[in-house]
Parts: C-alpha cells; structure tokens; sequence
C-alpha cells in the first residue's frame, strides 16, 4: 500500500505521524510525506519520503499573529478561550486560497499514485487531493479539532467543489476516520466523531533516542516536576525577535519566567524544557533549564508535568501516567485543561502567576489520589489495540474504497 501524508504548522503537528507511519513502513508500505521546511526535522529520521510543497509554517503562523496584533490595536476583541471552533473552521476552509495552494499537492499526489491519504487535522490540501484523486482520507487527530462540532461542519467541497470540478465521496473533511491514541472513555472532544480509530502510541522517542546523562544524576530524593513551553511559543518567541508584533496575549518570556518562578517555590526538582526562551532567568538551584529533551522519555521518570495543555504532550502524559498541573494559553488549551480536571488526573492553575501556578504544583504533588487515577489513565490506554495492528485496519479502509 502507498500512503501520502499531509501536515503543515508547527513541528508538533508531525510528532502524532510518527507511530503510525513506523507501523507502516515496518509493515512493508510506502509512506510520503508532503510538509513545509520547518515540519522536517521531525521526520527526518523516519523512513519515509519528504516533498517539502506547503506554504512555510512561519509564514501562516506570522500572518495570523500579525492579524491578531492589528485587530488588537484596532480595538477588536480576539478571543482565546471559545467552546466551539466549527463556525471558525467553516468560515476558514471555505476561503480561495486554498485552491490557489493546492495544484502542488494534487500535482505530487498523482506522481505518487497513493492508496490512502493520511492528513493532519488542520490540513486542507491534502483533503482537497484526495477527494481530486478518488481517495480515502483518514484524519491524525490533534488540538485542532477538538473544539469541532463534526454535526455542523460544512464539506469544504461546498465551497470549491464546482471551481475543482470534484463532487467528492460525500464523506466530508473527517468522514473516513479519526485516529487518536487517547482511548474513549478518556476523550477530549467536546463532541461525539462518526468514526474514531483508536490505537495505543508507544512511548515515542526518536531513533536513536535516549535520556542525556546528566539527568540521571539529579537528586532523586525530591520528586522530579517536568516543564515544556511546547513548540508553538519558542515559533513566536522568535518570529518576535525577528520583529513581528505580538499580541497582549502571547508573551513568550514572560511565560517562560511564570514557571520558573513558580517551580523555584516547589520542593522538588525541576526540569524545564524552554525552547531556547529565557536562558539567563533567575531560579532557584534545584530549578534546571534546558532547550530541549526528550519529552516522552522524561516524562517515564517524572512524577509531575506542568504544561500548556497542548494535545500532544497529554496524551503523553496519559501513556506514562503522570498528573499533570496546566496553565493554558489559548486555541483548545482551556478546554483541555478543564478536561484534565474533571477526570482527576490534574489541576488548571487558578490564574496565570507564579503563586498559583505553584500552588497548584504542590497540591498535585502532596494528593496521591492524582497519582492514582494518572496510573489508571495508564491502564486503560495500555489496553487499547497496539498501534502496530493499525496498517490492517487501513489496507481495508483502501481496499473497501478502491
């Protein structure tokens, strides 16, 4: 089976790829990727093909910060905390440009003569091919989405079918299945999806991957408490220092010194993972500061994760079964904060300072029952179908459509 994949945003938006396409590829399939630039670094250790045709994933995320940033002086409220993305998602997918981005894509996947096409959340291309192309279109799940209701999302063929000449399969943007490795009874959709293929993610490092050394030798007599400011705020961090204005809202250091201020009032010891923002802050000695690390490595050892609430380093957290403290910032990250609340497996910071922040660090930390239902959390996704079973799955879904 050939299958092409299709991703643009942030470097993140590969890493829910990468166990499914290693079950591919050991499988004996063909897997290409069509990606931006920056997307690359994340595949590049894969066995995979790679086009890069998309737009750069700087440039969108600098236009939409830029958008934000004028609608903010202009006076217009942007909001960040919405329930429901569907109108936006309507509204966005139904635009020209799409069209205009697409004739490399669609060019590439007739080159390539796929069976199946896998794509990210976000991704409109890839759909718009795959419809062109007469084939199945299966969605990565990811934070995008999980605000959508798919009961009142539009078909972007309404809007560029007749302009493509494409009346498509009928099935819309989501209709021939969703993978997620998050199992059910744990979901964070705010809405039930016609077709969820669930699998069990493997503790997703990269080839070659382990802990650096040095981090065996911290103490071990305190609890470790693991921090990431993601991938999307070290974009904008430096998107800001090449002098795009930033919006009110998104203030790379500023959260960058929130955590370690509040990290350097907590018993523990401490291991943030900045993205390069920050270096020189002040912190306490047992508070580390580091660009990067293997986060899913890290976090088999951590007894704490404090995070943004991206979708990602969740379901990370879930496969290892470490509670987690949140201080979301905007797009789905309120809603899965509240989520992680309302299953037990952590706490949303009561507000953005470092007080609270560790304040609520110190609860999770000091309340085995947090602990507990994380190892649950673990339990259940450890039951879930191995990933390594999804390929059969997929041949099906080619073969039922060829």
């Amino acid at each position: 089976m050939r299958v092409l994949a299709t991703v643009n945003a942030s470097p993140s938006h590969a890493r829910k790829f990468v166990p499914l396409v290693r079950a591919l590829t050991d499988a004996g399939h063909e897997v290409h990727f069509i990606t931006s630039a920056p997307v690359v670094k994340e595949l590049a250790r894969e066995k995979v093909g790679i086009s890069t045709l998309m737009p750069n994933a700087y440039d969108g995320l600098k236009a939409m910060l830029q958008g934000m940033a004028a609608a903010e002086a202009a006076g217009v409220e942007t909001r960040t905390d919405a329930t429901d993305h569907t109108e936006g998602f309507n509204a966005l997918f139904a635009f020209d440009f799409w069209r205009e981005l697409l004739p490399p894509v669609t060019e590439a996947a007739r080159e390539f003569k796929p069976d199946l096409l896998l794509r990210d959340d976000f991704d409109l291309l890839g759909y718009l091919a795959a419809e062109q192309l007469g084939v199945p279109h299966v969605t990565m799940s990811g934070g995008s989405t999980i605000l959508l209701d798919p009961a009142r999302l539009a078909d972007p063929l309404d809007a560029h079918g007749a302009a493509l000449g494409v009346t498509g399969s009928g099935r819309g943007l989501y209709g021939f299945g969703r993978v997620d490795y998050v199992p059910a009874e744990l979901s964070f959709t705010a809405h039930p999806w016609p077709v969820e293929l669930r699998f069990r993610q493997p503790v997703l490092a990269r080839h070659g991957e382990s802990l650096p050394p040095w981090i065996t030798e911290l103490p071990a007599d305190k609890p470790l408490v693991y921090a990431a400011l993601g991938t999307s705020l070290p974009m904008q961090a430096e998107l800001q220092q090449q002098g795009v204005t930033l919006p009110s809202s998104i203030r790379p250091e500023h959260e960058a010194r929130l955590i370690v201020e509040a990290l350097s009032e907590v018993d523990c010891v401490a291991l943030v993972a900045s993205g390069g923002i920050g270096a020189d802050l002040p912190r306490a000695p047992h508070v580390h500061l580091v660009d990067s690390v293997p986060q899913p490595l890290v976090l088999e050892v951590a007894d704490l994760f404090l995070n943004h609430g991206g979708y990602n380093g969740i379901r990370e957290a879930l496969r290892s079964g470490v509670p987690m403290v949140v201080c979301p910032q905007g797009a789905d990250q309120p809603h899965n904060a509240r989520r992680i609340t309302a299953l037990g497996l952590g706490l949303q910071a009561a507000d953005a300072t470092a007080e609270a922040v560790a304040r609520a660090c110190g609860t999770v930390l000091g309340d085995g029952a947090f602990h507990h239902r994380a190892a649950e959390a673990k339990r259940k996704v450890l039951a879930m179908p191995g990933v390594e079973t999804a390929p059969a799955l997929l041949e099906r879904i080619a073969s039922d459509h060829a």
